[in-house]
């Protein structure tokens, strides 16, 4: 891997770490997050991504959504709520990563 494809998938994982924020400020009672699939897009500066978020119930839902940088909180996503997964709200305890190059962290 060149540099230039090194600094990009460093850019994709912090996006990917800050979406985790906005959706904790979005979503509540969020357990886990595992993405699935990260795009951006140039044109409109954001990212896709595709994401399967567990709450404290292991009930899952797997969506996706956009995410533009610096901002606090998601404001265009697919709802799938068979389980009750995606509820709006905060959450405020730490939430398990898998980012898409599958390295692990928290937020």
């Amino acid at each position: 891997m060149d540099k230039r494809e090194e600094e990009k998938e460093a850019e994709r994982i912090e996006a990917e770490r800050m979406s985790v924020e906005a959706l904790k400020n979005t979503f509540e009672n969020i357990k886990s997050v595992e993405f699935e699939k990260t795009g951006y897009n140039e044109i409109t500066g954001s990212y896709g991504m595709m994401v399967k978020m567990k709450n404290m119930k292991d009930e899952t839902a797997v969506f996706d959504f956009s995410y533009t940088e610096g901002t606090e909180i998601i404001t265009s996503y697919k709802v799938v709520d068979e389980h009750g997964v995606q509820q709006e709200g905060k959450t405020i305890n730490v939430v398990e990563i898998v980012y898409s190059n599958g390295e692990k962290g928290e937020v």
